[in-house]
């Protein structure tokens, strides 16, 4: 440290030398296209050609990022990181500490396995990017940790040196009790509840498309012969009943799909803590891939309650905060609490300075037409389907009469929980069934106002208000619909006026 008390520059860096170890996975993912063709050439035994392809393929594959690491390399200034790479090309990278917006420290298997840790940089310039504006590939976690903390202490207004010594353990104060965390109990209830019909879907398409070819089709009755003995009396039954056989294949697909949620959570979630910090959220999570982010609570720009009527029946919800910052994978999405009480979900709320969700009866309600307009969108599909089933007799295709009915019903009840109410400085928007949200938005992060009508609406006399925010990948664009037309304009007005 020098006589200003900033920090000394340091000694240039290099990545870890075992960030080659590392990358070796995604190394041979980008040589399976190369291998393959090798393969190719060796079923037609052309081994000259074959040996060409495979040896070029290894070569170019291993090569690529040992270049990579002998030309990159990084270093410290008194406020700033510095990133130099390319070979031909170089390029020089400043960025300075008081830009940077999040410093997010992550470890797959291997890197856990090493005492590795990736480490990303975001600024304000990268909040629509893809690309994070500076990324420390497998660097030693004592120096990611190091890191961060440095540039959490420069911001603070409390500059401190960071170790010389890579290999320098960094001490720990005791940790204040957490926010929100998950234990194992409620782990894998929240994945039970990520069951989802996508998830189901998949599963039986690809019973359809690989069953045959795997021997996996609960949906046959050989599947079920296979499994049990005919001479039994209740497998005898079951293998007599085509509508049974049906239902005990749909239950295998269930439990399938459950048992895929519970993976998925796990892997995901697992050791799930979040803290505050001086300047947002802290969240931690992750099994095999472990994530430490940083959330600034002033890039937030709208928090979203999300649960199910299941979910909703027990008292459950998800928390979720879209913002300028981005997630892994995720873009702007961030989940900070996957599965909280009511009670807990009102204290992050207020750990952000944002007032929970209260009781009022002062909720506004679309119009009908906000039913009528689907109805009549699914009226020629319905149609179509009754005059192909009259002309074929071809019965099986009112299961898509069936469909689109359940679609209307299911309508119908998002229709009567969709409501709105403007709550002070911010506008509360209750939306959907089965996937049923509560978006609370302040009216100062709304960026855009679109008025839509398409033909219907206008002679019905109703309008779709879809509000612009920043940040987010899933639900970037919130919107209040089948309003009638006065009372859209009216809010339009009240919403681009935020202080009343």
């Amino acid at each position: 440290m020098n006589e200003a008390g900033g920090i000394e520059r340091r000694d240039v860096r290099r990545l870890h030398p075992l960030t080659l170890v590392a990358g070796l996975g995604g190394v041979m993912r980008s040589l399976w296209g190369g291998l393959a063709a090798g393969a190719y050439f060796i079923v037609q035994q052309r081994w000259e050609l074959a040996a060409l392809i495979v040896g070029a393929t290894l070569a170019v594959g291993l090569l690529r990022p040992l270049i990579r690491w002998l030309s990159f390399s990084w270093e410290l200034g008194p406020d700033e990181i510095e990133m130099k790479s390319g070979v031909l090309g170089r390029n020089h990278r400043s960025i300075p500490f008081d830009r940077v917006q999040d410093v997010n420290v992550e470890q797959n298997v291997i890197a856990r396995l090493l005492g590795l840790a990736r480490v990303k940089l975001e600024t304000g310039a990268s909040a629509g990017d893809k690309n994070e504006d500076g990324v420390l590939d497998s660097i030693a976690l004592a120096d990611a940790e190091a890191l961060r903390d440095l540039i959490r202490a420069h911001r603070a207004g409390d500059p401190v040196v960071m170790a010389a010594d890579s290999d320098a353990p960094i001490e720990q104060a005791g940790e204040p009790a957490p926010v929100y965390a998950m234990d194992l109990r409620r782990l894998l209830l929240a994945g039970l509840f990520n069951f989802s019909l996508a998830v189901f879907g998949v599963l039986a398409g690809f019973t359809q498309t690989a069953g045959d070819l795997l021997g996996f089709d609960p949906f046959r009755r050989q599947f079920w012969l296979e499994l049990g003995h005919a001479g039994q009396p209740f497998i005898a039954f079951i293998l007599a009943n085509r509508v049974v056989t049906a239902l005990f294949g749909l239950a295998t697909l269930v439990l399938v799909g459950l048992a895929t949620g519970l993976l998925q959570t796990v892997l995901r979630e697992f050791g799930f803590r979040l803290d505050r910090t001086e300047t947002g959220f802290r969240r931690r999570r992750g099994l095999l891939t472990l994530t430490d982010v940083v959330l600034p609570l002033r890039r937030v720009q709208a928090a979203i309650l999300a649960t199910g009527p299941v979910r909703r029946h027990f008292g459950w919800t998800a928390v979720k905060l879209q913002s300028l910052a981005r997630d892994s994978g995720h873009g702007g999405d961030h989940v900070v609490a996957p599965l909280a009480t009511h009670d807990e979900a009102d204290a992050i709320l207020r750990e952000m300075d944002w007032r929970p969700v209260a009781h009022a009866d002062d909720w506004h309600r679309p119009s009908p037409a906000y039913v009528i307009v689907f109805l009549l969108f699914l009226v020629p599909f319905a149609l179509a389907a009754a005059g192909a089933a009259y002309l074929t007799t071809d019965w099986h295709l009112l299961l898509v009469l069936a469909l689109l009915g359940f679609l209307g019903i299911t309508r119908i009840l998002a229709w009567r929980r969709h409501r709105h109410r403007l709550d002070g400085d911010r506008l509360l928007v209750r939306s959907g069934f089965w996937r049923q949200r509560t978006v609370i938005l302040p009216l100062a992060r709304i960026q855009s106002i679109d008025l839509k009508r398409n033909f219907i609406d206008r002679r019905l006399g109703v309008s779709n208000l879809v509000l612009g925010v920043a940040g987010g990948s899933g639900f970037a664009h919130h919107g209040v619909a089948a309003l009638p037309h006065d009372h859209a304009l009216d809010l339009r007005d009240r919403l681009l006026d935020p202080v009343r």
